[in-house]
């Protein structure tokens, strides 16, 4: 099998594994969803209900990153050549993009909580949002190791997300029991709108870079054209460098390098040794690299 074949092998089995895990997160929020969704409206806690809506959301990204996990499996065609892996970084726009919608609202609606206070049962809103805590913390176990991974690491965020406002929601609900601060309430249904707001623009910006075919932001230009340029005396000149990313840590590169290395062998070996430095230095798998002579550079 080709290196690039194991490649392809490689994140083919890594998307089967993301669906399974995916589709695990799925059942467990949804159940949760439901569970908040009706002590949100028993114990009248707009706290609970944001956070119910939130795991809807949870829910309608995670199917997203479950078919997106799927369809990323397909086989490269002669019309898609890097096959469907992009599908996940769609996938990633569409999952923040129901964040940022939802965030807005979650914060609309806790704004109003403060003018409109209602009496809150804390017991229910204590109950209700520690096993929605114990299921989120299941979850991210579920998930973690996973974050290079657009599509996942969206999923994942949910959760996180999920789990602080659990946490905050827990601590809410004691205050609540205890002190009768009922504010506390649309407090927090504020706070989780706002936390909503912050992931939903992280993630969007992530998915937009990929799309936008932006270098990878753990690579360094400068850096690695000095790296290649240290290796060999022959290399005059490295320019036209354009690296971008087709998914989640599957990074391309086309490059032109201008040397006087005078026969055939060392130019093979040169390029040879770079595509070593690429993989081994920048996790650069695929690249492209065409040798030019000074002769050539000054025609052109």
């Amino acid at each position: 099998m080709s290196y690039k074949c194991t490649i392809i092998a490689n994140e083919m089995e890594r998307s089967r594994n993301q669906s399974r895990r995916v589709l695990s997160v799925l059942i467990i929020t949804i159940t949760i969803c439901l569970l908040e969704l009706v002590g949100g409206i028993v114990s009248k806690s707009y706290a609970l209900i944001a956070d119910a809506g939130h795991m809807l959301t949870d829910s309608a990204s995670l199917i997203i990153c479950y078919f997106a996990a799927l369809i990323a499996r397909k086989q490269a065609t002669r019309e898609k050549t890097y096959g469907y892996f992009r599908v996940e970084i769609i996938s990633a726009l569409i999952n923040g993009t129901l964040l940022l919608m939802l965030s807005l609202f979650v914060i609309y609606n806790g704004v109003r909580r403060y003018f409109v206070p209602f009496e809150i049962n804390g017991d229910i809103m204590l109950i209700v949002s520690s096993i929605g805590l114990v299921a989120n913390i299941l979850g991210i176990f579920l998930l973690k190791g996973h974050t290079h991974n657009l599509n996942i690491r969206g999923a994942l965020l949910h959760i996180l997300g999920d789990t602080l406002s659990s946490v905050g929601v827990v601590i809410g609900s004691l205050l609540i029991i205890f002190f009768n601060l009922n504010i506390v309430d649309a407090v927090l249904s504020t706070l989780i709108g706002l936390l909503i707001f912050y992931n939903a623009i992280m993630l969007i910006r992530d998915a937009v870079n990929v799309l936008m075919e932006s270098v990878p932001p753990d690579i360094d230009i400068e850096g690695l054209i000095a790296d290649i340029k240290s290796e060999f005396k022959e290399i005059l000149d490295i320019h036209d460098v354009h690296i971008w990313s087709i998914s989640s840590g599957i990074y391309i590169l086309t490059m032109h390098i201008t040397t006087d290395a005078s026969d055939i062998d060392r130019t093979d070996h040169i390029l040879e040794e770079i595509r070593r430095i690429l993989r081994d230095r920048y996790h650069i798998e695929h690249s492209t690299i065409q040798i030019e002579s000074p002769e050539f550079k000054k025609c052109s």
